[in-house]
């Protein structure tokens, strides 16, 4: 963080493209962390929200205090919100409370579900500029090849290949001219 500056010119210098051109692609991986990791913030914070109504509203006890816990979870791609919710329904069926563990599984199907699949990749994607099905098929096929790290890392792949595509065409068409 500190000598990031000094970093990124030293890797212009050393780069064979115009400055102007590792400049873009800069900028376009700065684009594409600040919107991923701010888009998965939010969706946390969302998740974190619907979790604490599900579990009020199905009578898990200390709902904010489970719903503060899944906004870190929510973090971990993949299994998020999952590590909170999957004990709380196994808790009410426990309890006996079969109608509520039920609802509650419903609620965590459909609610989070729909957070995590459908608001994600927009928020996501709209900070970056990118459909939402794009910036969908990155993070999967990121956390298939990097793990899960590929939250992350298959946007910033997804954003360097368009930047490196819009620099090809911007050059080719000053070639052509």
């Amino acid at each position: 963080m500190k000598d990031g500056g000094k970093f990124t010119e030293y890797l212009v210098q050393l780069s064979p493209l115009e400055d102007k051109d590792d400049r873009f692609i800069v900028n376009r991986l700065k684009l594409a962390v600040h919107s991923t990791v701010k888009g998965n913030l939010i969706i946390g914070l969302i998740q974190g929200v619907v979790t604490a109504t599900g579990f009020a509203i199905f009578g898990v006890p200390n709902p904010i205090l489970w719903g503060g816990v899944s906004v870190i979870t929510a973090l971990i791609p993949s299994v998020g919100t999952a590590l909170v919710l999957g004990p709380a329904i196994v808790y009410l069926f426990v309890s006996g409370d079969t109608l509520s563990g039920l609802g509650l599984t419903i609620w965590a199907i459909l609610a989070i579900g729909i957070v995590d699949n459908m608001l994600g990749p927009k928020l996501v994607g709209q900070g970056m500029k990118l459909h939402p099905l794009s910036v969908f098929v990155s993070v999967i096929g990121g956390m298939a090849f990097f793990g899960p790290l590929g939250f992350i890392l298959g946007p910033l792949a997804l954003n360097i290949t368009l930047a490196l595509v819009d620099i090809y065409f911007a050059f080719k068409k000053k070639h052509i001219l």
